[in-house]
């Protein structure tokens, strides 16, 4: 993201972000009827170019935030997780 956000990213990376925590505000056009997530569900996961204020992204980027966990501690682990874990 810093490289990227300083033109210093070769080609073009896109939006930057991708760790993301949040709540979810809709679901799909007339809500949620085909989605496993409801309104004010807390969630975080990998959704490209998320520094941003809303985002629109699928239900499979992401999974439901543990109670335990503050949206600044669930934004920094999905891209480490991930690359840790494969």
């Amino acid at each position: 993201d810093v490289l990227n956000v300083m033109g210093l990213y070769p080609g073009d990376p896109g939006d930057p972000g991708s760790d993301c925590s949040g709540t979810v505000i809709n679901c799909g056009a007339g809500g949620c009827v085909e989605s496993s997530f409801s309104c004010a569900d807390r969630v975080f996961g990998v959704v490209p170019g998320c520094l941003c204020m809303y985002r629109i992204t699928r239900q499979q980027f992401l999974v439901p935030r543990p109670e335990a966990w503050s949206a600044e501690a669930a934004a920094v682990l999905p891209v480490i997780y991930t690359t840790v874990d494969l």
